[in-house]
């Protein structure tokens, strides 16, 4: 007999979920409703066992997938489309069996009263603070659509710029990787075999000598390397997960060639891009520099605009006159914003800020890899060249001899 799985409502904030056994999907509906409960769904479902594994495949829920459900949920509500009929159909188009479930969540709290912003602010770890706070705006101000369009915008720049960085940093890593790899080869499997045809030379090149005493260091004490390693590890990670920690490594990102002024200027474009949005769907200064401060990653520049929105809200001050006595954001932003300011178009002023400095970062991604690759390949040749001289001098050496 089919197996069906269902979520249903025992009560007004009582869920339960489970398995049961049906002849059809209709059979499997009757026996909910003897047993008192509501369904939110019910449908065809493998055996626990089974059920659960597929979930566990296919349960991650990633960005795209909030920015294609957002778009979705925009463009039916801006047809016409009731919200709970259009949650509906995204629940079954969906492909993703724990945004399914998300998806069925909302829609069953929808219908018992709630709001679209307080059904998904029961999802946190889905639907941020930033994204429930922007749908609330865009609920108040009767333009859901409107919000929603704008937040699957910002999703959609944001996962660009993510993706052209991961792009432009996978070269270089491959060839360093493959550079380590070929080093640690060379160096713990060849060239102690190579070694002991030499042990009975005396008069060995200096460079031989060296990768020797390197290789027989390797050797003898790999597990000690791999040791220290492994604690300098550890004690990063400690560090990094409390406070002074994490400003301590922040400081050093931040002052970093060329990495820092790209995380600088990510950092910032992020930041514009989220107020742009929160100001224009008519959410206060406060609490949308509150939202804004964490969206950025650095604890360093999340200090600062703690400090902004500080003077903002406490002491009477303008966006504009906090972000020029930063320390980090650079004048062109505190200068635009305060074009924005005096013509009462800060939005508009916050998104060409956003624009400029997400084209920076592609820019600089870009530049950053075009140097980085000829350096990283130059350095890996050198040593790869370097091990391989150092054991053909001996050969050399002797062939000249005779």
């Amino acid at each position: 007999m089919p197996t069906f799985a269902y979520k249903a409502k025992r009560g007004p904030g009582d869920t339960v979920e489970g398995h049961l056994e049906a002849e059809t999907r209709s059979a499997a509906l009757q026996q909910l409703d003897t047993l008192g409960y509501t369904p939110v769904w019910v449908r065809e479902s493998a055996g626990p066992a089974r059920d659960g594994a597929r979930r566990r495949g296919r349960g991650r829920i990633r960005r795209r997938d909030i920015a294609v459900f957002t778009r979705q949920l925009a463009s039916l509500t801006r047809s016409g489309v009731p919200i709970l009929r259009a949650m509906r159909t995204l629940s079954e188009q969906t492909a993703n069996l724990r945004l399914q479930r998300v998806i069925a969540d909302l829609q069953a709290t929808v219908r018992d009263g709630s709001l679209v912003s307080a059904a998904m602010a029961e999802h946190p770890a889905v639907f941020p603070d930033l994204y429930v706070n922007m749908v609330r705006s865009g609920e108040s101000g009767g333009i859901l659509d409107t919000v929603l369009f704008r937040l699957a915008d910002a999703q959609d720049r944001e996962e660009e710029i993510r993706r052209k960085i991961q792009a432009a940093v996978a070269y270089p890593v491959l060839v360093l990787v493959v550079g380590l790899l070929t080093i640690v080869f060379l160096l713990g499997v060849f060239m102690p075999r190579v070694a002991a045809l030499y042990r009975t030379y005396s008069d060995l090149p200096a460079p031989t000598q060296i990768l020797i005493a390197i290789s027989d260091f390797v050797s003898v004490a790999w597990y000690w390397i791999a040791l220290v390693l492994l604690l300098a590890a550890a004690v990063v990670r400690r560090m990094a997960a409390v406070e002074k920690g994490r400003l301590f490594f922040d400081r050093i990102k931040l002052r970093m060639p060329v990495l820092g002024r790209t995380l600088l200027h990510s950092d910032i474009g992020r930041f514009a891009r989220t107020l742009s949005l929160l100001t224009g769907a008519g959410i206060g200064i406060d609490r949308a520099l509150a939202l804004s401060r964490d969206t950025l990653r650095n604890t360093v520049l999340r200090e600062e605009v703690e400090r902004i929105r500080h003077d903002t809200v406490n002491r009477g001050a303008t966006l504009s006159a906090g972000l020029e006595r930063s320390r980090h954001f650079p004048p062109l932003v505190s200068n635009m914003a305060a074009v924005g300011e005096e013509g009462g178009a800060l939005e508009e002023s916050l998104a060409e800020i956003a624009s400029f400095y997400e084209n920076e970062v592609d820019l600089q991604s870009r530049l950053a890899t075009s140097l980085l690759e000829p350096v990283l390949i130059l350095a890996v040749g050198l040593v790869v060249g370097f091990i391989v001289a150092a054991m053909l001098l001996p050969i050399f050496r002797l062939s000249t001899g005779l």
